[in-house]
C-alpha cells in the first residue's frame, strides 16, 4: 500500500466515524431525555402510589388495560427485551417505533397501580426503538477493516 492510499483509507475511516457520530449523539440526547422523563414520571406516579394505596385496587383493570393495547397496538412490539436482543444477533425485522410509547405508558401505569415491573427494561426498550429510527437505510459500515 502507498503512502497515499493508506491516508486515502483513513480518511475514509474518518468519514465513516463522522457519519456514525452524527447518527449517535442526536439519538443518545433523544434516548437520554426520553429515560430521564420516565424516571421522572415513575417517581410522580410512585409518590401517588403510596399517598393513595387505593389504587391498589385498580391494579387488575389496569393490567388488562396494559394487555389490551399491546394486543391492539403493539403487535410487533410484544418481543419486548427479547426482540432488542434478536435483532442485535439477527437483524431484518426491526424494532417498531411504536415500542417506545407503548412500553413506557405500560410501565408508568403499572407502577401507578402497583404492579412490581422494572425500568430497566424499559430504558432498554426506548432505547432500542429509539435507535431503530435513527438507523440509516439498508446497510452498515464498518469503521475498521
Amino acid at each position: 500500500m502507498t503512502i497515499f492510499g493508506f491516508f486515502m483509507e483513513r480518511l475514509r475511516h474518518l468519514r465513516v466515524a463522522t457519519k456514525w457520530l452524527a447518527i449517535i449523539v442526536p439519538m443518545a440526547a433523544v434516548v437520554g431525555t426520553l429515560c430521564a422523563g420516565f424516571l421522572w414520571a415513575l417517581d410522580r406516579v410512585t409518590e401517588q402510589r403510596l399517598a393513595h394505596p387505593e389504587l391498589l385496587f385498580g391494579l387488575p383493570v389496569a393490567g388488562v388495560a396494559v394487555a389490551l393495547a399491546y394486543h391492539w397496538f403493539g403487535r410487533a412490539a410484544e418481543g419486548g427485551n427479547n426482540l432488542i436482543v434478536e435483532q442485535i444477533h439477527e437483524p431484518g425485522g426491526g424494532v417498531p417505533l411504536r415500542m417506545a410509547p407503548l412500553i413506557l405508558i405500560a410501565t408508568v401505569t403499572s407502577h401507578l397501580f402497583g404492579a412490581s415491573v422494572g425500568r430497566e427494561g424499559t430504558a432498554v426498550q426506548v432505547g432500542g426503538s429509539i435507535a431503530g429510527g435513527f438507523a440509516p437505510d439498508g446497510r452498515s459500515e464498518q469503521v475498521a477493516g
